[in-house]
């Protein structure tokens, strides 16, 4: 079933279900207006707005109606006043991909938008909905994600009689990614996609990840966690495009690059460096500029480029590219064809990580010298097709077979584009670097920090975690020594201010405000003139100038609960006016009752036992008249849920021999309400580094986990788990605890699970080699291989490595078993799956077994009218699914295609007519 729902933070709009990841609400409830301090005098930040399922972007139109586009698919309409439609301009979310970083991420407004209507969005592609969507079998609340997919471009047009608020029927334009073939590959969980602008030429400009492992140096293939060869079979790649980070530097991909397309038409335009007549819509036709990790967001500078796309001057383009966990880069593209030297060079070094390992050769580049003169080497690599520029003019890539021969230019041979700036990652390349390129007196590119004097960027130190593109300040409400300046944004939580002349060059960088928690997107007000910025809580907040800035309200109770009636002392007097105005104070209580004290008590009540909540809501107004206000729920008769995740313990060391799946599940007790009338939300955040990747939310009382095998090289992986419980009378509880890589050999190594039904019962057998340390095995049963119950444990044992458990009341259908080792290490790892059917059935068939690209199913007779068909690998993760129509009473056969699949051993489930059967298929070379 489809998660539709955001991966970190809900909020209130219009009734939506809140869940607030609770330190990051702790952190801004109790500092509202943190920040004013780290602003330059004068400048206040201030809230502006939540209640979204965690936005990715917000842009303005011209008349300042604000649109804000939530990663699950949808799209908000905000009116001048700060008020949010009631319905979303767009829902895609049935079309859109949401797992890991993957979903809707760029979304752009046309020039001409108020007139035309044209909006444009970046997201990645739901394969179930790219096979299945306009067919009979088709579900909208069904999906297929951790699978691997596409990013696609898609125009929509806002409807003009309906004042622009809802899409015209039909009106949706697929211009990039229509098929699978010639979308953004998207195999890897992780920076895939970013941003979608429009150059001032009118043509569309779409940034792309390079979408390779981040787990160490990836030149292909599915060694690092990728899913490379699956997407070779799904045709999403084609062996050439299985290179890796190197796919940066590949001009037959659409990875790691800036694009540029017909906004009309997506092909790709012919004044692009690399464009073919023959196919306009081929990789190359369509790339601007190559050589980039993750330029997830890229702003356009005001006033640089040509009105006419004939020109091939779309504007400079400024791109934030995050790091791989050493340097972060700002990167300005000025034309057509530069390349960024991901991943040879990161920041301005070489890579070494990927300086000592293999090259592979480019594809697109045969060697001319090939089999002449004793040349071995019959393609060109990716090193030797690009050189370091140099002061005294461009080098020429020479042949490596003959360095008199230079690269023929139908090979593409490049020049790297240098950064403007890169800066040290905050926690894994300490102290705080900021460095400027220099030549040295060889001539080689050098780094020279912006403090020294020879530097020609003039600032302070600083570092940070992920560098974002920001905005270009045209407005005129900040004093004019910012108009015309670049607001760059860094992730950690800063937004800097950088000077750029006429000809792009950098000269100097300010601090302009250091406390802006996970920032992720800016965006300029066209009539007001303020910043405006979104962060991972899911807050959109006002950067503005002068004026009379609202006051801050800040709310204490001694306390939130307990019985009724109940007596609480509230307090506003950390309350305050950034400009030292006196303040009034208004509390609502929610039961009908008021008051102006800034220290009142209230007494609440109700005419019976049964849990009651009132939100208190404080109103602080300065003498000028602006208000600021804060909420707090009062539940009586009521206590917090209490939860505790029980299916694994904090500081667990996940296995790196597999990805797997890990059962989530809690102990949870309410004294007030039944476990029925409590709300669940799991959520998972994979860290990488000093950063984290959150997923989408679970609402559900058991859930699973996906858990890549990543860990132990040079960089630092874990997973943080989280479950928040909330009662219908508003409290709540949040646990959480933290997984990690078992960096040590492996403690044991299951021989086999082997699983006999006798009588009404089923007995597991099980043999372990490299057995050290167990400390005990977990027994866990499935239905659906997603949802593994505890059936019991058995203590590991020194003298025997052959142990036996009996389920002694199997489920009717499937039972689908596995073992989990726990060592006194507290790290653990899994048996195989074994499948038994309870009572065995046959009514069924799947032909023929093992398998090469197809399989027949067969069922006897129908009791359903549908039939579905899913497909799991060996962790018991989905890799394909499929349902049809069918006439109950009637017997049924259907061919199913296997030949996209990699070669192994698979687990079908077929359910009809309340029966489930399952099962192993191999799938054969």
């Amino acid at each position: 079933m489809k998660q539709r729902c955001a991966f970190l933070i809900n909020f209130f709009p219009y009734g939506k279900r809140a869940s607030l990841f609770f330190y990051l609400l702790l952190f801004f409830a109790l500092n509202p207006f943190v920040g004013y301090g780290q602003l330059p005098p004068d400048f206040y930040d201030t809230p502006y707005l939540s209640g979204f399922d965690f936005p990715i972007g917000h842009t303005f139109d011209k008349n300042g109606r604000m649109y804000v586009w939530e990663k699950a698919g949808r799209v908000w309409v905000v009116d001048p006043t700060g008020n949010v439609f009631p319905s979303p301009l767009l829902d895609l979310t049935e079309e859109v991909a949401n797992w890991q970083d993957h979903g809707l991420l760029g979304f752009a407004l046309d020039p001409n938008f108020l007139s035309n209507g044209y909006f444009y969005l970046l997201y990645a592609l739901d394969p179930y909905y790219y096979t299945h969507f306009g067919s009979p079998a088709y579900q909208a609340d069904s999906s297929l994600l951790f699978q691997p997919t596409i990013g696609r471009v898609s125009r929509f047009t806002a409807d003009p009689t309906r004042d622009q608020l809802t899409v015209l029927p039909g009106s949706k334009k697929v211009l990039l990614g229509e098929k699978m073939e010639n979308g953004i590959p998207l195999y890897y969980g992780y920076h895939g996609l970013g941003s979608v602008i429009f150059g001032e030429d009118g043509t569309l400009l779409i940034s792309a990840g390079d979408g390779s492992s981040n787990a160490g140096p990836d030149i292909g293939g599915d060694s690092l966690g990728t899913m490379a060869s699956l997407a070779l079979a799904a045709g999403i790649i084609t062996p050439d495009q299985d290179r890796g980070s190197y796919r940066a530097q590949y001009l037959g991909n659409l990875n790691g690059k800036i694009l540029r397309i017909d906004a009309e038409t997506g092909d790709g335009l012919a004044s692009n460096p690399f464009y073919d007549p023959a196919n306009p819509r081929s990789p190359q036709s369509r790339i601007w500029s190559y050589g980039l990790r993750n330029p997830y967001r890229i702003v356009l500078r005001p006033g640089s480029g040509s009105h006419s796309p004939e020109a091939g001057q779309p504007g400079a383009i400024y791109i934030g590219d995050v790091g791989n966990g050493a340097w972060e880069e700002l990167d300005v593209a000025t034309k057509g064809g530069e390349n960024f030297g991901w991943p040879i060079l990161e920041g301005l070094l070489l890579n070494w990580r990927f300086f000592i390992t293999e090259v592979p050769p480019n594809l697109m580049a045969p060697n001319p010298l090939f089999e002449s003169g004793g040349c071995d080497q019959a393609y060109f690599n990716f090193r030797d097709l690009m050189t370091r520029p140099r002061p005294d003019g461009n080098p020429i890539s020479t042949n490596p077979c003959n360095t008199q021969e230079p690269i023929p230019a139908e090979a593409f041979p490049s020049v790297e584009t240098i950064p403007v700036l890169a800066y040290s990652n905050a926690a894994w390349n300490k102290p705080a670097r900021a460095q400027a390129p220099i030549f040295d007196e060889n001539n080689n590119i050098i780094p020279i920090q912006i403090d020294e004097e020879q530097s020609p960027i003039k600032g302070e130190l600083f570092d940070g975690y992920s560098s974002l593109a920001g905005v270009f300040y045209t407005g005129d409400q900040f004093p004019a020594a910012y108009r015309g300046k670049y607001f760059g944004v860094d992730f950690s939580g800063w937004i800097r201010v950088f000077d750029f002349d006429e000809n792009n060059q950098l000269h100097a960088v300010e601090t302009f405000h250091d406390h802006t928690p996970e920032i992720i997107h800016l965006a300029q007000h066209p009539t007001d003139g303020s910043l405006y910025y979104l962060n991972l809580a899911g807050e959109i907040r006002k950067i503005s100038y002068g004026g009379n800035p609202p006051p801050v309200a800040v709310l204490k109770a001694n306390q939130t609960y307990g019985s009724g009636p109940l007596m609480v002392e509230f307090d506003a007097s950390a309350s305050y006016d950034p400009d030292s105005s006196a303040l009034t104070y208004e509390w609502d209580f929610g039961d009908g009752q008021y008051s102006r004290r800034k220290k009142p008590q209230h007494l609440f009540y109700n005419n019976s036992n049964t849990p009651q909540s009132f939100t208190v809501n404080l109103t602080v107004t300065d003498a000028q008249g602006a208000t600021g206000q804060v909420s707090e729920v009062i539940s009586i008769n009521n206590t917090p849920p209490e939860v505790n995740i029980n299916s694994f313990q904090d500081g667990d060391l996940y296995p790196l021999t597999a990805t797997s799946l890990l059962r989530l599940a809690a102990d949870v007790s309410d004294k007030e309400q039944k476990q029925q009338e409590l709300d669940y939300e799991w959520r998972i955040f994979f860290h990488h580094n000093d950063h984290f990747h959150p997923e989408p939310p679970i609402q559900q009382a058991q859930a699973q986990a996906i858990i890549n095998p990543l860990g132990c090289g040079q960089e630092s992986f874990w997973y943080r788990i989280e479950l928040e419980v909330k009662d219908p009378a508003g409290l709540s509880t949040t646990d959480s605890k933290s997984i990690y890589p078992d960096c040590e050999p492996p403690f044991v190594r299951f021989v086999s699970l082997k699983a006999t039904p006798e009588g009404r019962t089923i007995q597991l057998e099980w043999q372990t080699e490299q057995q050290q340390d167990v400390d005990f095995f977990e027994v866990q049963r499935s239905s659906d291989f997603q949802h593994f119950q505890l059936l019991g444990k058995i203590r590991g044992r020194s003298l025997s490595n052959v142990y036996q458990f009996l389920d002694k009341r199997p489920l009717i259908g499937t039972n689908i078993y596995r073992i989990k080792a726990i060592s006194k290490r507290n790290a653990f790892n899994y048996s195989n799956l074994i499948i038994v059917n309870y009572p065995p059935m046959g009514s069924y068939s799947i032909t023929p077994n093992p398998a090469s690209d197809v399989v027949t199913l067969k069922i006897k007779t129908l009791k359903g009218n549908l039939v579905n068909f899913e497909l799991f690998n060996a962790a018991g993760i989905s890799s394909m699914t499929s349902q049809w129509e069918a006439i109950p009473g009637d017997p049924f056969e259907k061919a199913i295609s296997t030949d996209r699949l990699n070669a192994g051993a698979y687990f079908y489930r077929i359910s009809q007519g309340g029966e489930t059967y399952s099962g192993k298929l191999v799938i054969k070379e």
